[in-house]
């Protein structure tokens, strides 16, 4: 068990934010990661997994727990036609450009999304009116002790950026696409999904995404928009003037500064249109906990 300690966390997550982690650590295979959760468990430690790092704002000073990154749990099977099994660690990216090449429809729709499929599926992850839970077939669930169990997509509590995993830990995931499609089509689509977010997002800067949900029957970035709070700083931290549901760091931002926009926009929105925002970036070791 490679296991580190006060290992930075900044230099793993999209704000380049966050403290350290008081362990470490980056499974290679199934078995280091079950091997780590019982032993996070044995010493009685909070533990989070780590993707990608595109949708997780670490404190400044840092968690108290053991990490444990996904990244290099990245194995990928083309199974029966049309099903696709992937680690936990797989990026989401590379799955739609593999679907889309096999002719295989279901995942062009999200193209762009930064995060690995452990993560997607964990959060339920959505773009263009689809969610990435209506693709799911089987979740690998690891727990303390065990091999990790395979069950059934239905029954978790599907719904809107949630899964109902919560505090288990997703080891892999296996997709039922529908094969027969024309490949490039597919790419094609992806493509231009992928352009129009670049058109509307700030891109290329630093963020976690979409900070808040969408609250039924409307949008978080016009409602934030509405509340005069585009291009609003404190720090380095600013609501992005290119789609105010995004907050990027411009350089030297803190993870405090970003929280302190996200408690000022949820104040604001509450206020003027009384509509309670929820936040969609994981805050490990913050106010507020996962949500």
């Amino acid at each position: 068990m490679n296991l580190q300690e006060m290992i930075v966390l900044s230099r793993r997550c999209w704000y380049q934010t966050g403290g350290d982690a008081k362990y470490f650590a980056e499974p290679k295979t199934l078995e280091e990661l079950e091997e780590l959760i019982s032993w996070g468990e044995t010493e009685g430690l909070p533990r989070f997994l780590l993707g990608h790092g595109s949708n997780v704002l670490f404190a400044d000073e840092g968690f108290d727990g053991l990490v444990i990154h996904t990244k290099k749990l990245k194995a990928v099977r083309e199974m029966e036609e049309g099903l696709l099994e992937a680690e936990a660690g797989a990026p989401l990216e590379s799955l739609v450009d593999q679907a889309n090449g096999l002719g295989w429809q279901g995942l062009e729709s999200f193209p762009g999304i930064p995060g690995t499929i452990g993560g997607a599926v964990w959060g339920n992850a959505g773009a263009c009116g689809e969610e990435i839970g209506n693709r799911v077939s089987q979740v690998q669930l690891m727990e303390a002790g065990g091999p990790g169990e395979w069950i059934d997509a239905s029954s978790l509590c599907w719904s809107y950026r949630c899964s109902g995993i919560e505090d288990r830990v997703v080891a892999a995931v296996r997709l039922q696409l529908s094969p027969g499609s024309d490949p490039q089509q597919l790419k094609n689509r992806s493509c231009e999904l992928k352009m129009q977010k670049t058109s509307t997002q700030p891109y290329s800067q630093r963020s976690c995404g979409c900070i808040f949900r969408n609250p039924v029957g409307a949008s978080a970035g016009e409602l934030i928009e509405k509340s005069g709070l585009k291009g609003v700083a404190v720090g380095g931290a600013r609501i992005s003037r290119e789609h105010a549901n995004f907050i990027v760091n411009e350089g030297g931002a803190r993870s405090e500064d970003i929280e302190e926009l996200i408690e000022r926009v949820q104040r604001r929105v509450r206020d003027l249109f009384q509509v309670n925002l929820v936040r969609e970036v994981i805050m490990p070791g913050q106010r507020g906990g996962s949500r």
